[in-house]
């Protein structure tokens, strides 16, 4: 009985569940059709309103609202010297930009917004403006001022920002961002340290060695722009470029300049030309010429150079022309023949081959005959008999011929290539030269080039070159690679890279170095140097006098390359004096005067502290200069007339002879 009741409840149950489920299947039919109909009907009033309005609407949607996008500028990274001092640096300017679309959508905009920007502005016209506006009435930017100072928008920003609620109907008007760059001492290191061009693009020097260093990668605001010009942004920050460290040092460069132009005005020579470097580590702590020192401010400026009426003269190829000769850097770019400084090297090679010994002897009785040519020394009565060591001292024309003809051609171009003469030092600057063409092998080099490349003619060098090569001479034998950059910082000062020196090769050894620094010591001391001297230093150093052979008036290139303190170099100076209008232009003193100049100052400057004579040791391998030589041999005339760094006069001409083998 029980079982039969269950079964009779859930009969029941069922026949409910089943009423229920029709009941709702027709009131859910009900409503769907209801929302069917009001989905009709609003479908219709749609199609109606946009047939009728959409215009209008769409209209009033895009004045009040509309995307936009803009670029965030980064910073380009400074550069500096050694000690910190920014050399090149980015600084914020502004670009007054004008949105006519919203200027002109209200009638109450144009004129508030007129008068704003003629107040604060004087140069502004506001007929010019109005026209501007009404002319491009559809745009959205339009450039009307660039590269403003913040102190020049701060009035009319204010009137924008902070103000904005006293003046509501000024519309349409916002500032652009972008960065221009500055450099603090206008023809300071123009050569080294370059320039850019619109873009970010460096242009020689620093600038466009390192540009990928110092360039940095744009950010991006973007969002929706309502009438006011106002954006609910989303922002994509900018990076901004790496710092470079220079390893050039602002006061020996300003020094380097400050005597380059008293030599300019004081004796008009063609070109004049300063490197000053520590020959432990090829770092280049300064350089200069007087050819191309340019404004880095405004680089495309010809007037230091050239009249307004010649610049106006030039067709659009000579001025640029004329501006790459100005950009150009003179000490890495441009050759010559060293002349006389070269004999340290001619020396050491013989030295170092054991071709010669230190107390080997020569003769000088003033020329050579050579492959046809009588090749002369600069004192042309002969410096009598002498060793290697004095030969340098009197830089004897005549003992270098000889010691080159010892050394044998084979090894003294493979010397030349050892010590970097030929090839590119690989600077970290653009534009280096090479020379590669413009010296001999050992396949075609004749007798009288041996013979007048032992003296520094008839083959030609940089700067840089005998700046690098000569440190290797007087720092025990080691040849670094030169460089004018030492670091790479982040925006926030951290260091991402340092570029550590780089030590290429060694072309001598120490045995020979001390021999060279003592043989240059000596030649400052007592020999054609002395107007090298620097007051309480003890200076090494070489006199150079390169003919210029292919001109018709007597010229020539006069040089100088020092360094201090003697017995532990810590600075070497190269000068170069190029053809100085004087009546002595054979006279290495013009450029000796000069290095004295400079070094007197920089080595203060620098804490090197001057020397003592008690410190002046003669090395062993050094031979020693006696008053009383040995029967048959002459007194060494060190001093051959008043000024005793005089080796001008031709050194070679036509014999009429011809010498055995060439």
């Amino acid at each position: 009985m029980k079982q039969n009741r269950t079964g009779t409840m859930r009969k029941n149950r069922e026949k409910k569940e089943k009423k229920l489920t029709r009941r709702m299947r027709k009131r859910l039919v009900g409503l769907f059709v209801m929302i069917l109909l009001v989905l009709i009907a609003l479908s219709g009033f749609m199609t109606y309103y946009n047939t009728q309005k959409g215009d209008e609407y769409a209209a009033q949607v895009l004045s009040k609202q509309t995307y936009g996008s803009k670029v965030i500028p980064y910073q380009r990274g400074n550069i500096l010297d050694r000690n910190g001092n920014v050399l090149a640096t980015s600084v914020k300017v502004y670009n007054l930009i004008l949105d006519p679309v919203i200027i002109l959508s209200n009638e109450k905009y144009l004129e508030p917004t007129l008068k704003a920007l003629t107040e604060c502005f004087p140069q502004l016209d506001k007929n010019t403006l109005t026209e501007t506006i009404q002319s491009r009435s559809s745009s959205r930017y339009v450039v009307t001022l660039k590269k403003l100072q913040y102190e020049e928008i701060k009035t009319l920003n204010d009137i924008l920002t902070i103000n904005r609620d006293k003046n509501p109907y000024v519309k349409g008007i916002w500032f652009e961002e972008e960065y221009k760059r500055m450099y603090p001492y206008n023809t300071l290191a123009s050569t080294v340290i370059g320039f850019t061009e619109s873009g970010n693009v460096g242009r020689w020097g620093i600038e466009e060695y390192y540009n990928d260093y110092l360039n940095g990668t744009d950010g991006r605001e973007y969002g929706y722009v309502n009438e006011d010009n106002i954006m609910d942004p989303v922002k994509k920050s900018e990076i901004n470029g790496q710092t470079v460290v220079s390893t050039i040092d602002l006061t020996l460069q300003t020094i380097c300049e400050k005597w380059i132009g008293k030599w300019v005005e004081e004796y008009h020579p063609a070109t004049v030309a300063v490197i000053l470097a520590d020959p432990n580590n090829g770092e280049i702590l300064a350089m200069a010429d007087n050819k191309n020192m340019y404004d880095l401010n405004n680089p495309r400026d010809l007037t230091g150079y050239y009249s307004q009426e010649e610049i106006d003269a030039m067709t659009e190829e000579e001025y640029l022309n004329n501006l790459s000769k100005m950009w150009r850097n003179y000490c890495i770019s441009d050759s010559y023949e060293p002349g006389s400084t070269i004999k340290p090297f001619t020396v050491a090679t013989a030295l170092e081959e054991g071709k010669i010994t230190a107390d080997q002897t020569y003769v000088c009785d003033g020329a050579e005959i050579i492959g046809g040519y009588k090749i002369k020394c600069h004192n042309t009565s002969g410096h009598g008999t002498l060793n290697a060591e004095q030969a340098l001292m009197s830089s004897c024309n005549d003992a270098l011929m000889s010691i080159a003809f010892q050394i044998g051609k084979p090894v003294f171009c493979e010397y030349q290539s050892k010590f970097g003469f030929g090839m590119k030092t690989s600077i970290d600057l653009p534009g280096e030269a090479s020379c590669e063409n413009l010296i001999f092998s050992a396949d075609n080099m004749a007798d009288s080039s041996l013979a007048t490349n032992a003296f520094g003619q008839t083959f030609n060098v940089t700067m840089v070159q005998m700046i690098a090569g000569f440190s290797s001479l007087i720092n025990g034998g080691n040849y670094y690679q030169p460089h004018v950059v030492k670091q790479i910082l982040n925006a926030n000062g951290g260091v991402v890279e340092n570029i550590d020196d780089t030590l290429i090769k060694q072309t001598v050894t120490a045995k020979t170095s001390d021999y060279i620094r003592h043989a240059m010591w000596r030649t400052v001391e007592e020999g054609t140097g002395k107007t090298a001297k620097v007051p309480g230093y003890q200076i090494g150093g070489k006199t150079g006098t390169a003919q210029h052979l292919d001109k018709t008036e007597e010229s020539y290139l006069l040089s100088f390359m020092g360094f201090a303190p003697y017995n532990k170099p810590q600075l070497l100076c190269y000068v170069i004096v190029d053809a100085p209008q004087v009546p002595d232009p054979g006279s290495s003193s013009y450029a000796c005067r000069l290095f004295s100049s400079i070094m007197g100052e920089a080595l203060p400057y620098m804490n090197i502290f001057p020397d003592s004579p008690e410190e002046i040791e003669t090395t062993t391998s050094a031979p020693q200069e006696t008053e009383n030589q040995t029967e048959g041999e002459t007194t060494v005339p060190l001093n051959p007339s008043e000024d005793e760094s005089y080796e001008g006069g031709d050194f070679m001409e036509p014999s009429g002879e011809t010498s055995a083998g060439e």
